[in-house]
């Protein structure tokens, strides 16, 4: 079974930002494959697939995690079909 989610990353402006982003979601377990995009809007547009069911919080807090110590504060902002 595969779990997907779809959200949008806010304050993603730089190709580090990309990499601490892309590196939060690989961390996550069970993760397969990420459709990353970032916006002109300084967002990332994120699609990921998982093995695992994950919830909310530990995407939102391992995404967050990532903006210690820098200029950014990643906030997630989920997709609602």
């Amino acid at each position: 079974m595969t779990y997907q989610y779809a959200f949008h990353v806010e304050d993603v402006t730089c190709e580090k930002c990309d990499a601490r982003i892309k590196d939060a979601l690989i961390a996550l377990p069970g993760i397969q494959a990420i459709d990353y995009v970032r916006t002109p809007e300084n967002e990332a547009r994120v699609h990921c697939v998982s093995t695992e069911a994950l919830s909310s919080l530990q995407i939102e807090e391992s995404i967050a995690q990532k903006s210690a110590g820098t200029t950014h504060q990643y906030r997630v902002r989920w997709d609602h079909a």
